[in-house]
């Protein structure tokens, strides 16, 4: 084979070795921006649940408090509960379209994990205030519940209230806790790892 011949086939090889290298990486980056999206379809279909649900629950509230308007030991703990739920309503719509927001695709790895970690750090803040309120919110619940479901006013029986009250928060609170370390916490440290080894195979491009 002459010296020409020889240059021309490993341009060739070349050639072909660079095109399947820039395949490969593009096939791995689709994989792990898929991945990454996989992992955050489940906290954002739990806020999609929950922005369906909530509606339901403050139009119940909202009305069994309107029926009692005359009764204020009801109605009024029944518009703190209403409130209550709007915030958490808000929050998740907040929490849902930051999720809805993030760009899988045309965005640099870099900048992905720094949407991802100013997701993450809506997430905690959010988390704080969600877990103030759980003993509110069962307080302020319970009364106009038990007067619109059972007809019973539970005022009339204060320690059953009480021990209500205390089981309901110490279910709540480490339920949200567990259910956040399960479904957001540990999906935003698999795509923290996954973005990771994306932008260290970028930079080495």
């Amino acid at each position: 084979m002459e010296l020409d011949e020889l240059k021309s086939a490993w341009t060739q090889y070349d050639k072909k070795l660079t095109e399947n290298l820039k395949l490969n990486e593009e096939l791995i980056r689709k994989m792990n921006l898929n991945n990454s999206k996989k992992e955050l379809q489940k906290p954002l279909i739990s806020e999609l649940v929950g922005i369906i649900i909530l509606p339901l629950f403050i139009l119940y509230v909202g009305v069994s408090s309107i029926r009692y308007i005359d009764e204020p030991k009801y109605c009024i703990p029944g518009f703190i509960s209403l409130a209550i739920g709007l915030v958490y309503m808000t929050f998740g719509i907040y929490r849902a379209n930051r999720f809805l927001n993030i760009d899988y695709y045309s965005s640099s790895a870099l900048k992905m994990q720094m949407d991802i970690a100013k997701l993450k750090k809506l997430v905690l803040h959010l988390r704080k205030y969600e877990l103030l309120l759980i003993p509110i919110f069962v307080i302020s619940i319970l009364p106009i519940l038990y007067k619109a479901i059972h007809n019973i006013d539970i005022y009339q029986h204060i320690k059953f209230y009480a021990i209500v009250v205390i089981a309901c928060s110490s279910i709540g609170f480490p339920l949200t806790i567990w259910i956040n370390k399960h479904l957001y916490d540990k999906k935003f440290e698999n795509v923290e790892k996954l973005l990771d080894d994306l932008n260290r195979f970028e930079k080495e491009e």
